[in-house]
């Protein structure tokens, strides 16, 4: 193979032709110029490449969800992710992540080395190749504000604070968090209040109404009650904030002919959502002025770093599917399509006659500008 440099614009070219097709819509699905294709290259992919397809940089301002085939299931073009820390100290039983991460979200919850000098190393390349403005997303992978390292190192604020002076690089931001107690704190409320940072969204994920369930299911999570407080603060400071009931878990109030699988208790398993908790929890956010709901089916890695969720999830799964096997979909158990559609039609109901709006979360994230 000749050696191809992408700070050489003929080759760059050739480069980009030679990229893995799941991330060719990264360059095709909007009108890039050539040269802003070039920027594309340049910022994520191999300078130098041994061999082809050339592989993604280790960034820390990465590509929204890399492992995704933007060709086929996420069709999607270019956005940024920035996962601050690894692991997650919140140890929710169903976690999907466990599904691709490196390492078993729970068991190191740690800060990345260099996070500081990096992120800053991101946010100048960015800048430099040109890379056009597209939405950032704090994170997909890992709470931004664990309890334990935000308030001993203080990355996410000092992402704020970066992404706050170098704004335009970004067309929004939306943060997600199951611990928004930090957001309220001054020194992050008075970064989100700033005009320059808007469009700025909060997303808070509160997937349950009774503590007793998050206990069960969330066990080092912060308590509901917690969150809720912080979402009417938030709100109050004029902040746009959205909920999350995420994920939206197997439901005995769905119909059996639907649900195949017997009520949840005979699992073991208490009753997450029932329907007087959704008509709560979604009655607490519209008082609370959250602007939209969003949600989405649970799924189930299929992965061995994610046995325990296998084990509390796995007879339920395949008890759903008349013939007894369980659906495997990217990686992961999937509920049976009519089911997955009577739970978000569920929830879409409840929002429809609580006149607040509600998105399925892919839909979400493909539609933020």
């Amino acid at each position: 193979m000749p050696q191809l440099d992408s700070f050489i614009d003929s080759d760059c070219e050739t480069l980009i032709q030679n990229v893995p097709g799941k991330f060719k819509p990264v360059f095709e699905k909007r009108n890039h110029s050539d040269k802003e294709k070039r920027a594309v290259y340049r910022y994520f992919f191999s300078r130098r490449p041994m061999k082809l397809p050339p592989s993604l940089k280790n960034r820390l301002i990465n590509l929204y969800d890399p492992l995704a085939d933007r060709s086929k299931r996420f069709p999607d073009g270019l956005r940024f992710c920035l996962n601050v820390y690894a692991g997650c100290e919140h140890t929710c039983k169903y976690c999907y992540v466990n599904g691709y991460s490196r390492e078993s979200v729970g068991y190191s919850p740690h800060v990345k080395s260099g996070f500081r000098e990096k992120l800053v190393k991101d946010m100048h390349d960015i800048k430099y190749f040109g890379v056009p403005v597209s939405p950032l997303h704090l994170s997909n992978s890992t709470d931004i504000c664990q309890e334990s390292l935000e308030t001993q190192y203080r990355n996410t604020l000092f992402a704020l604070q970066k992404i706050s002076e170098l704004r335009t690089l970004f067309s929004s931001v939306v943060l997600l968090t199951k611990n928004p107690r930090l957001l309220c704190e001054d020194e992050y409320i008075s970064l989100l209040n700033r005009q320059s940072m808007r469009p700025v969204v909060v997303q808070v994920t509160c997937a349950f109404w009774r503590d007793e369930v998050r206990r069960f299911y969330e066990p080092d999570a912060p308590s509901i009650e917690s969150r809720l407080k912080s979402i009417k603060l938030l709100t109050e400071n004029n902040i746009d904030t959205e909920m999350r009931i995420d994920p939206l878990m197997p439901s005995s109030d769905i119909a059996e002919e639907e649900r195949g699988h017997r009520r949840l208790n005979h699992y073991s398993l208490p009753e997450p959502q029932t329907r007087e908790d959704l008509v709560s929890l979604i009655r607490f956010a519209k008082s609370a002025g959250v602007k939209t709901i969003i949600g989405k089916p649970l799924k189930i890695p299929v992965s061995n770093k994610a046995a325990q969720a296998k084990i509390m999830f796995g007879a339920l799964f395949r008890d759903s599917f008349p013939i007894g096997k369980r659906k495997v979909q990217g990686g992961s158990w999937r509920l049976p399509e009519c089911y997955q559609k009577s739970i978000l039609s569920s929830v879409a109901a409840i929002c429809e006659k609580e006149e607040i709006p509600f998105k399925f979360c892919k839909y979400d994230v493909l539609t933020r500008k």
